[in-house]
């Protein structure tokens, strides 16, 4: 066992004492040291993946598997953000006949091999940034260009749902037997957030590229905490799309959609539109703003009329502000329904509909964000009810929107890819939720008394602290000496230096 310091360890046990213990959880037996060593390595190696200078934060921590840590938002009841498998492995489904080869593949697969193996299907120039390959399994070049390629992001839709769920997700599971499946894919990279899955997905590479680290960061130019796409600006995108590359590579010609239920989800797939040198405008909005309403960027995108119609309180209004006995009266409790689930599918569908996706020969993208089973999960759980009853509106609307496309593309001449940013933890067994505000006080009570040296901890789900090393410095302390302390407390299972992280990338294959 560990030898830890008696103040320090006053200091864990009080912490401890004040986490959520409505399941409490046995820690399970270690790992044997060579199985320890290598887990340690593979997480050192998905932050390396996912660090970039001035973005990501000094410190980097890994909650032991069945611990997690949130906030105390009545919305946030589950966070995900870990390298655990309920947070990594994700479905990985390519489907349409002719240009699909079924199967259930094996092989191992990554949210980065996605824009590769579209982009060697349609003919898009390769971007020098991509860390992915193409799926070969997944796809044959033979049949010609499909004149539509779908991308469907089930935000937090773990893999397991289609085993779990697959009662109520009927169209779902038709295209997983019809379509080429990777059972053995993961994300590969820390943390597991919205932000950073879905620029890795759209931009076929590492986040040490395309520099989307975390949803939320602390900017030290101007000493506040800023979201990712601050302002909706995309020019944060440090690495080109596919559908930048598309956008380029047919001067505009291709029609191009983003859309989904928040700037860092559509900005990081559909790309810079023509905030991008050269390029045109594409078609982009995400949801946002108290109505329940859709927002963009001009400078860069169209914003699609086809969504005007379409406004969030309409709909919690009608349903009296109720669903399933839950309060959706505002925007931001209505995204924990599936009310939500179906307004924003129907809102894609009528943009898509009003375009003219599908009417050559030119293969035209649409990019797609479904946040209901991220919202449901962080608010009710992967086992609820809500979930069940999300799900079975997801997969309704997934089966509307073949239809649709089939409709503007033709049968049998378009592609659809469903995939996830990452999972969520849940689930049956017993599981222990720690939050922010707790972690915060030991690293204080311990090298800081005054409690300046965090300069940001607000977004549970980075696993990253933003620490003022100058001052740690002038304190006598060292950022490998927080980490130490940090891996004492029980519910972490490590912890790791920024200088600890880089040294890791610097070896990092491409």
């Amino acid at each position: 066992m560990r030898l830890i310091p008696a103040l320090l360890l006053a200091v864990v046990i009080a912490g401890c004492a004040s986490a959520d213990t409505s399941a409490v959880r046995t820690q399970p037996a270690p790992e044997p040291p060579a199985a320890a060593a290598a887990l340690r390595q593979q997480w050192l190696e998905m932050f390396a993946r996912g660090y970039f200078p001035g973005r990501s934060g000094q410190l980097f921590i890994v909650p032991r598997e069945g611990d997690f840590i949130t906030e105390r938002d009545p919305l946030y009841v589950f966070m995900h953000g870990s390298p655990w498998d309920y947070d990594t492995r994700i479905p990985i489904l390519f489907h349409g006949a002719p240009y699909v080869k079924a199967g259930q593949w094996p092989d191992a697969a990554t949210q980065q091999d996605i824009a590769p193996t579209i982009g060697a299907l349609i003919g898009a120039p390769a971007p020098a940034t991509y860390t992915g390959r193409p799926l070969a399994n997944a796809v044959t070049t033979g049949s010609g260009r499909p004149r539509v390629v779908s991308v469907i992001v089930l935000d937090a839709m773990r893999a397991e749902y289609f085993d779990r769920y697959s009662a109520e997700m009927p169209a779902l599971s038709r295209m997983r037997r019809e379509g080429a499946w990777f059972s053995e894919a993961r994300a590969t990279v820390l943390p597991t957030v919205t932000g950073v899955g879905h620029a890795t997905i759209g931009t076929g590479s590492d986040p040490r590229f395309h520099g989307i680290t975390v949803n939320n960061l602390f900017n030290r130019a101007t000493g506040k905490a800023q979201p990712a796409y601050e302002g909706l600006d995309p020019q944060e995108l440090m690495a080109l799309t596919l559908g930048d590359s598309w956008n380029l590579a047919t001067n505009g010609a291709a029609v191009i959609i983003g859309q989904g239920g928040a700037i860092r989800a559509t900005a990081g797939l559909v790309g810079r539109g023509s905030c991008l040198v050269g390029a045109k405008k594409v078609i982009a909005a995400s949801y946002g703003g108290a109505d329940g309403g859709w927002e963009t960027n001009p400078n860069c995108y169209t914003m699609p009329a086809a969504l005007t119609p379409f406004v969030g309180r309409q709909v919690w209004e009608a349903a009296g502000g109720k669903w399933l006995g839950h309060d959706i009266a505002s925007s931001s409790k209505f995204r924990a329904s599936s009310l939500f689930q179906k307004f924003e599918a129907e809102a894609v569908m009528a943009v898509v509909a009003a375009s003219n996706a599908g009417a050559d020969d030119i293969t035209d993208l649409v990019f797609v964000n479904m946040k209901g089973p991220d919202y449901v999960g962080h608010m009710h759980g992967p086992d609820s009810e809500e979930m069940r009853q999300t799900l079975a509106e997801l997969d309704r609307q997934i089966a509307a929107y073949l239809a649709l496309i089939d409709k503007k593309a033709g049968p049998g001449r378009s592609l659809t890819v469903i995939t996830a940013d990452h999972g969520t933890p849940g689930g049956p067994g017993p599981w222990r939720r720690h939050y922010t505000d707790q972690i915060i006080p030991l690293v204080n009570q311990r090298f800081d008394p005054e409690g300046k040296v965090i300069q940001y901890y607000g977004d549970a789900a980075n696993n990253q602290l933003f620490i003022d090393t100058a001052r740690l410095r002038s304190l006598g302390y060292t950022l490998k000496d927080v980490a130490t302390m940090l891996e004492g407390i029980d519910y972490l299972a490590a912890a790791f230096t920024e200088d600890e992280v880089r040294a890791a990338q610097a070896v990092l294959r491409r």
